[in-house]
């Protein structure tokens, strides 16, 4: 029965995510449409693609979520009064995600607002951004706590479980840094889609191998609505998640692992976040020390972009790059 919430929640969020995408691409067109300044009926080929995708992927998943745990509930009552705290570390993931999200969401809200000529901005400043993906990052250690279930310790490969002082630091540096990555992500046709989508898959699978199966419901309604979402921006797109997508897509990866107890999972299973972040810190870091770029582009999709490669053909790589993450975050969860 728990099999069939799982499968209900995947199954209704890709509905509902497709059927908010269909309501919302013309609205947020026409809300850029007035940022740049262009007239309402206005048909140029170069329209902005609307962002702020990710509200639709936020509303349906968390519907999808709803319906999924109620009817785990009702196959398996045992949930509602668990000694392990199913229900509290569901509701924390869930916040987690929503609130990086929100992040995102007023990044995305300051670009619009600040009228460049193809009509988003720069965003928040750095100082804003990473101010308030510090409050979401405590805001989950704090309520995971509060409620007994923040791990203490991390999974060593070759050690297994061992136990850190440090470790709710290092947690909270984890989810900033994630969300920052995949931020940098942002702006790649189903990139961060596709990468999230690998990971809701293997997150379904390793809370299984886990003991935490019934918590699968929200990797499981987000994969769904991934999906759904991938249809919308798959070349040519008509709709990109915006940074409250990619922040929400990366919260979510940070914080189901870390609300079950091994935060370690996020680190392979977000790994083309990683890549496409990395190599911006390099290039920065490279053009402060010899005054000149490593790279001849960063990050990874817009080098890969340089190099010649379509759309599609990036999309395919960072997916692949996002199973040999899975493939990493399946060995680490042995050590356990």
């Amino acid at each position: 029965m728990i099999r069939f919430a799982l499968v209900a929640a995947s199954v209704l969020g890709f509905v509902l995510t497709a059927a908010l995408g269909n309501m919302m691409v013309p609205l947020l067109r026409e809300l850029q449409r007035a940022a740049r300044g262009t007239q309402p009926d206005s048909d140029a080929p170069d329209s902005p693609v609307p962002t702020m995708g990710g509200l639709c992927l936020m509303v349906g998943t968390l519907a999808a979520v709803g319906v999924g745990w109620l009817a785990a509930c009702a196959a398996q009552p045992s949930l509602l009064g668990s000694d392990r705290q199913m229900t509290s570390r569901l509701l924390i993931a869930l916040l987690g995600s929503l609130a990086f999200g929100a992040v995102g969401l007023a990044d995305d809200l300051a670009r619009i607002r600040s009228r460049y000529p193809n009509g988003l901005g720069l965003g928040l400043r750095r100082t804003q951004r990473l101010a308030l993906e510090c409050i979401a990052a405590v805001l989950v250690l704090g309520l995971l706590a509060l409620n007994g279930c923040l791990p203490t310790g991390l999974i060593l490969p070759g050690a297994g479980y061992v136990e850190c002082a440090l470790a709710p630091l290092l947690w909270a540096v984890l989810l900033v840094a994630m969300a920052e990555a995949a931020r940098v992500a942002d702006g790649a046709d189903g990139t961060v889609c596709g990468a999230a989508f690998a990971a809701m898959l293997g997150l379904m699978m390793l809370e299984t191998q886990l003991g935490w199966f019934p918590l699968a419901v929200f990797p499981a309604a987000l994969a769904g609505a991934l999906m759904a979402f991938l249809l919308w921006d798959f070349p040519p797109a008509k709709l990109h998640p915006g940074r409250c997508g990619c922040l929400y897509a990366a919260g979510a990866i940070g914080c189901i692992p870390l609300c079950i107890g091994y935060a370690e999972l996020s680190i392979p299973l977000a790994l083309p976040f990683w890549v496409e972040g990395g190599m911006v810190v390099l290039q920065v870091l490279f053009c402060r020390w010899k005054g000149r770029p490593l790279f001849a582009a960063a990050p990874l999709h817009r080098w890969l972009e340089k190099r010649g490669m379509s759309a599609v053909n990036i999309f395919y790589s960072l997916c692949a790059l996002s199973v040999c993450g899975l493939a990493l975050a399946v060995r680490l969860a042995r050590w356990a």
